[in-house]
């Protein structure tokens, strides 16, 4: 069986990133995901990308470079999910096809139920912020001889 192929948006905003509420009428509803969409077949995932925010969030974004690819299989069947690295052009957000938005930091994602598939990107962002944190601004280095 061939994966359903879907891009997925990390969008960054003050330190915070980007999360949806799939709707209770879904597949999977009421479970908290990074937004995005599946791909139509005249579409590349960042013309996807670009059209499923803008249907869910009424939202539009510059996609960047890819984050993570993520390949999950569900009881239904596989998913391949391209998350990209999206900066938003607007400050507003309509929940128009999602339950709810948040802004939330790294450390909230554990409060969330995320779908089992962002997983992957869950802890990609978490190897992220613990490499940050070990980071030591302002310690010299002695020079090779």
């Amino acid at each position: 069986m061939q994966p359903l192929i879907v891009s997925a948006a990390l969008l960054r905003k003050d330190h915070k990133i980007l999360i949806t509420k799939r709707p209770a009428a879904k597949q999977q509803g009421g479970f908290w995901e990074f937004p995005g969409g599946k791909l139509h077949s005249d579409e590349t995932p960042q013309q996807a990308l670009q059209r499923e925010l803008r249907e869910e969030l009424d939202l539009e974004v510059e996609v960047g470079a890819i984050f993570e690819v993520v390949y999950h299989r569900y009881d239904w069947g596989p998913v391949l999910i391209l998350v990209y690295e999206c900066r938003p052009l607007s400050t507003v957000i309509r929940n128009l096809e999602v339950d709810d938005h948040r802004w939330i930091s790294v450390e909230q994602l554990s409060e969330y139920d995320l779908l089992a598939a962002d997983r992957p990107i869950i802890d990609k962002l978490l190897r992220q912020r613990d490499h940050t944190k070990n980071l030591t601004p302002g310690i010299n280095l002695p020079s090779a001889p």
